[in-house]
């Protein structure tokens, strides 16, 4: 995530300079409140495997929510960050939780690594529908990106207001 708190500023989708691999937060006690209300989806996703925790699969899967978006397909979304090679996006753990994210079709799914981000879901064509929808070439998916939207929209709103009660809870203890 972007971070941009007193003592630590951050792009998003790069791996924060804290983080020692297989050690974790070297500011651990004194990080930001940024990064004590962040969880990886490791932690809250019951379905994730052992084998997927980010130490030992080479990957951080994350919920990100933004409220002042770059692009459409990033007021939430799914991003799977590679830690130190894009070849992990391809093993049969992190491809498995890939598409069981993509299949689920609720949000958007990126792969990072290194600061760059690749949209994984929705395809190319209708990102473009849904982002474009006066100005696409893609016209025979206007009624789907419509779809996909209006879907994504509903999931957006309790997103956003369950983020911004954890974040007061958080502040009030």
């Amino acid at each position: 995530m972007y971070i941009n708190a007193p003592g630590l500023k951050k792009p998003a989708d790069v791996l924060c300079d804290n983080c020692i691999v297989d050690k974790g937060c070297q500011i651990y006690d004194s990080r930001p409140n940024v990064c004590r209300t962040w969880h990886c989806l490791w932690r809250r996703v019951q379905t994730m495997s052992p084998e997927l925790r980010p130490d030992k699969s080479g990957v951080i899967f994350s919920l990100n929510i933004s409220y002042e978006p770059r692009h459409i397909l990033e007021n939430a979304y799914i991003v799977c960050m590679a830690l130190a090679d894009p070849s992990v996006f391809d093993t049969p753990a992190v491809s498995c939780m890939l598409d069981m994210f993509i299949n689920d079709g609720s949000l958007p799914v990126w792969l990072s690594f290194q600061g760059s981000k690749t949209l994984a879901y929705p395809k190319p064509e209708l990102a473009d529908a849904i982002a474009n929808p006066y100005t696409t070439i893609h016209k025979d998916l206007l009624e789907e990106g419509k779809i996909w939207s209006d879907r994504y929209c509903s999931v957006l709103e309790p997103l956003q207001a369950r983020n911004n009660r954890f974040t007061l809870q958080f502040f009030q203890n």
